[in-house]
């Protein structure tokens, strides 16, 4: 339904009980207030959204690892790296492991985990802005990675600063720069394909999706924004309910309805997403890597599927030549 008309075009609604949030925040916004995750409230809360990680990594690790091994990688950069979940797995899979965000939240966080570990010692992380990440507060190698990681739909919270795509190709290109030849890019973003044609989500886009398995989101709402006829941004909203959690007691949760019961509630910030198709997001790889390029999609990391199958997600897998 129409829930709105504003001056940058219609606001459409839809909702789901079962669409998790998953964002790592990459780029730095000119006010720090205007960043989706500025007031820490995600990162409190990330490993409720993640759920059981071991879940998550059945879905995802084998093929990531398959992908990484194929080319005898030993140096991963993972540039939107939230709280370090990936990063981690990584380190105790025995690569080299730079990580950074652009939210400071996330990486005290991930700094947490890496101080209470000292097996993860050697783990680099630090501040890093896609638009400037040449310049992140870490120590690059000399002669770049052998594999850049972004994914859990992170490369869409980048607006278009520029438009015509320019910032996003300028982020793109900075990922490529800091790759070695023979080095790939993993990238992803959800299926836009069929949100837009069907103003809804995927079939299988629940708590179980391939990066999420919490049972804790609600109250889930998620508004498509219009422009001349076409909807150029999506914004979820979301509670999360922390019953039982060290949280429930701290002065934001307020009381909420879940089902038949009010439940201590965490009102999770509005978080807006610019959706590509994938045959968009191809040509913008293609642009920066160049058509001869190797290139390959994989439907949630799978790399056989039926041919019905509609994804969640769209992993690109892109090697620099």
């Amino acid at each position: 339904a129409v829930v709105s008309t504003q001056s940058t075009g219609r606001i459409f609604s839809f909702s789901t009980v079962s669409f998790v949030l998953e964002f790592s925040m990459a780029v730095n916004f000119e006010k720090k207030e205007d960043r989706p995750f500025s007031n820490g409230r995600e990162a409190r809360v990330w490993h409720m959204y993640v759920g059981d990680v071991e879940a998550r990594f059945s879905n995802y690790k084998e093929t990531l690892l398959k992908i990484l091994d194929s080319r005898k990688a030993q140096t991963v950069y993972d540039v939107a790296c939230g709280t370090g979940i990936d990063s981690v797995m990584l380190v105790e899979e025995g690569y080299r492991v730079v990580s950074s965000d652009a939210d400071e939240n996330f990486l005290h966080k991930a700094n947490e985990m890496k101080q209470k570990r000292p097996e993860l010692a050697d783990w680099q992380i630090g501040f890093g802005d896609w638009l400037e990440l040449k310049e992140a507060r870490v120590k690059h190698p000399a002669d770049g990675y052998d594999a850049i990681l972004c994914i859990g739909n992170s490369f869409t919270t980048l607006p278009d600063f520029e438009g015509e795509k320019r910032t996003h190709v300028r982020a793109l290109q900075n990922f490529r720069d800091l790759l070695k030849v023979g080095g790939v890019l993993i990238i992803d973003h959800r299926n836009y394909d069929y949100t837009l044609a069907n103003k809804k989500y995927p079939p299988n886009s629940h708590c179980s999706s391939v990066y999420y398995n919490s049972d804790r989101v609600f109250n889930i709402k998620t508004d498509l924004v219009e422009e001349e006829g076409k909807v150029v941004k999506l914004i979820f909203k979301s509670d999360m309910d922390v019953s039982g959690t060290e949280l429930e007691n701290d002065s934001d949760i307020i009381l909420k309805r879940r089902d038949e019961v009010m439940v201590p509630t965490l009102e999770l910030n509005d978080i807006s997403n610019y959706p590509h198709t994938l045959k968009g997001f191809t040509a913008l790889l293609k642009m920066v890597f160049g058509d001869e390029a190797e290139h390959r999609v994989l439907p949630d990391f799978r790399e056989k599927a039926p041919e019905d199958f509609v994804p969640n997600y769209w992993v690109h897998v892109i090697f620099r030549s």
